[in-house]
């Protein structure tokens, strides 16, 4: 029995989970469905959008999820930099998914949208977000890359290493094996290694996760 279950542990430890992300829809419990049948077991939808608004579809589409039999279910936020009111779009987020059971706001740092000759006035925006986003009885995440976060921030900033990190790397491979450690973080928790897949009639990017 102990062997039964070691063995079983050492699988999900080395297989993971495979679960997607997506910005648009709205989705239905049909296509959550079919996502769920075809290995999908967690789901990260845009929340807020880069031209400072909720999306007016992710209500929806958590909706969808959960009742399609998707529970692990998070959101994030696509920064409206030029907005400057980087406090308020976390509380507005986490105003419009009140009540809903998802368990992670995402915060994505990617270079779009950033001025990317004023680190420090990035750094002052994030911050802004970084304190916000705890307060919503929600866990905190932030996807980015080394890549992305250099060129925004600068590696020597480390104050977002105390959230969760996902990670993109478009290889091709669901694992965390080939994550390097930068600005604080040591590992990542998700991996997004594919892009712009369409599955179940739903256009997705495809991520790993232990």
């Amino acid at each position: 029995m102990l062997r039964t279950l070691l063995i079983g542990l050492l699988l999900a430890l080395t297989l993971g989970r495979t679960g997607f992300d997506a910005s648009a829809g709205p989705f239905g419990v049909n296509n959550m469905k079919c996502l769920r049948r075809n290995g999908y077991s967690f789901a990260i939808f845009r929340a807020y959008q880069q031209i400072g608004r909720v999306d007016p579809n992710v209500v929806a589409n958590m909706r969808a999820a959960f009742a399609g039999g998707i529970k692990d279910v998070g959101g994030y936020i696509y920064p409206c930099v030029r907005c400057n009111d980087p406090a308020r779009q976390v509380i507005r987020t986490a105003k419009a998914l009140r009540g809903l059971p998802y368990n992670t706001i995402w915060l994505d740092v990617e270079r779009q949208g950033w001025n990317l000759r004023n680190k420090v006035g990035n750094r002052h925006f994030l911050t802004a977000m970084f304190n916000e986003a705890p307060k919503h009885g929600k866990a905190v995440g932030i996807y980015t890359s080394s890549a992305e976060w250099s060129q925004i921030v600068g590696n020597d900033w480390t104050a977002g290493a105390r959230f969760q990190l996902w990670w993109p790397r478009w290889d091709g491979r669901p694992n965390l094996n080939n994550f390097r450690p930068f600005a604080g973080w040591r590992r990542c928790v998700i991996k997004q290694y594919s892009a712009n897949k369409v599955v179940c009639g739903v256009g997705i990017d495809v991520n790993f996760k232990h």
